[in-house]
């Protein structure tokens, strides 16, 4: 990694990786981790990463586990593939999102790309150098191997804003789980982050709680500026992804070039508003989707199918049990909107029976406005303003279109699923007329980590429990204990 110059973060290479891991706290860190990072055996190595998980705060976990991966990846996945369900969520969600948050104060290690917007009309330079580092093997016609890129700008980092490079522990851990629970090469992967800059406390950017400064953090290692950002069809978007000198389009056009068609270029975590029309751009002419918007989407509509056949367990079309129902979507991040297009356009719901609500509450459009606040929040938008009731609370809209299923994602606000949210879905199925109408309400919270999920499955049992007295004497009056994230598949 020494040698490198273009593909390390900009700061970190004008100082050199020696003198940056040098400073103060980061040098301590990386001394323990190094110390302790002395396993050459899976069961070794399982029982150093268990010491720091006795700690109670996977962070450490997760700092040593990267290490390892620096010392030995060979050990790094056999101890992955021996583990899993213990060691992928400190790899990735929940921990990861932590992690991101405190990136920078961790040892610079060689794994991830960078490429900033100073890179431009150079970024086939930046991917070539560090294919060249990290060694992908040469394929027959002598182009580096990579089976699959992930790539994020920081933007919209879980439910934690824009973290700008840190976030750059979101491709490390995504490419870890499919190497874990795909099949992928590892060794035929690249974890990139776009620099186009960070907002940090801008608002309705940086969502952490307590607030964290990232941007001004004397160990940002990225550019410590906002990001240009335009207006483009009544929403803001990054003025550096669009146009003849779109910086998206270059690093897609030499990812392609340098690796081949069949590399897999995934969108992760960009904001919402560049995320749709990025994808809309670029998904007929390269291989690439957007693991946010479709990724998420997929897994829950699946999960959705998956609660009503519990609900009916004799169903044979759980497509045409789902378009009798109602679906409420709290939040109009990529999740939701991604979820709400799907089970419109693939599963052929009615735009009618789904419902969707942003800051402003339920979606709504007409001839002379709205509160939609982009095309794909029009596309999901109710048509004309709602009346008679309070739309932009969300028991009062469950009491009014009465829905059967409520997915949640919104993203900033975590507990938003109160008991009187609860105990509103289980009204909404004990008000039918008859037996055989009413169901277990299905409840989702999606928002990740989960310190910004907007109730846990533990709450939704006791909630539910204290909606409904009569637990266990009919189906029907009692809330199916939502899954804690089904996102966290897809993601």
């Amino acid at each position: 990694m020494s040698g490198r110059k273009l593909s390390l973060p900009k700061k970190v290479a004008e100082m050199g990786v020696p003198a940056w891991n040098s400073q103060g706290s980061v040098r301590h860190v990386l001394q323990i981790l190094d110390q302790a990072c002395q396993a050459s055996t899976v069961e070794e190595a399982l029982e150093e990463v268990r010491g720091f998980e006795s700690l109670g705060h996977l962070i450490w976990s997760y700092a040593y586990l990267r290490m390892l991966h620096y010392k030995d990846s060979d050990l790094f996945y056999r101890l992955l593939l021996a583990e899993p369900s213990f060691l992928m969520p400190i790899v990735y969600t929940p921990t990861v999102g932590e992690a991101c948050q405190k990136f920078g104060t961790l040892p610079v290690l060689p794994r991830g790309c960078y490429v900033s917007l100073t890179d431009r009309g150079n970024v086939r330079a930046v991917l070539k150098e560090y294919a060249d580092d990290a060694m992908l093997p040469k394929g027959a016609d002598g182009k580096p191997e990579c089976q699959c890129i992930v790539f994020s700008d920081g933007g919209r980092i879980l439910g934690l804003g824009d973290l700008g490079v840190w976030g750059m522990g979101i491709p490390i851990g995504k490419l870890d789980l499919y190497t874990v629970c795909g099949g992928f090469d590892p060794n035929k992967t690249i974890p990139v982050i776009i620099d186009a800059g960070c907002d940090d406390f801008a608002p309705h950017t940086n969502t952490a709680k307590p607030k964290q400064a990232i941007r001004d953090h004397p160990l940002y290692h990225g550019l410590k500026q906002e990001r240009v950002k335009h207006t483009a069809k009544g929403t803001q978007v990054n003025s550096a992804y669009y146009g003849e000198e779109s910086l998206i389009g270059e690093f897609m056009t030499a990812a392609r070039d340098l690796f081949g068609q069949g590399c897999l270029l995934q969108f992760e975590d960009f904001n919402t508003n560049d995320a749709f029309p990025l994808l809309a751009e670029y998904r007929d002419r390269f291989l690439t989707y957007n693991d946010d918007i479709q990724g998420t989407a997929s897994v829950t509509v699946a999960a959705v199918l998956g609660g009503i056949k519990l609900q009916n367990p004799s169903a044979t079309n759980l497509l045409e049990e789902l378009r009798g129902l109602r679906v409420l979507f709290h939040g109009a991040g990529s999740a939701n909107l991604g979820s709400a297009q799907l089970i419109i356009s693939a599963a052929k719901m009615p735009k009618a029976q789904v419902l969707v609500t942003n800051s402003r509450g339920v979606i709504w459009a007409s001839e002379s406005g709205g509160t939609y606040r982009n095309e794909q929040q029009k596309f999901v938008a109710q048509e004309g303003e709602p009346k008679g009731y309070d739309h932009t609370d969300l028991v009062s809209i469950i009491k009014h279109h009465k829905p059967d299923i409520l997915v949640g994602a919104v993203g900033r606000a975590p507990n938003c699923f109160t008991q009187d949210v609860v105990k509103a879905m289980v009204s909404v199925q004990d008000e039918k007329s008859s037996e055989a109408e009413k169901r277990r309400p299905v409840i989702f919270a999606l928002s990740n980590p989960k310190s910004q999920a907007e109730l846990t499955a533990e709450e939704t049992a006791i909630a539910s429990r204290r909606a409904a007295p009569s637990l266990g004497r009919g189906r029907a009056s009692t809330a199916w204990p939502m899954l804690q994230a089904p996102s966290a598949l897809a993601r």
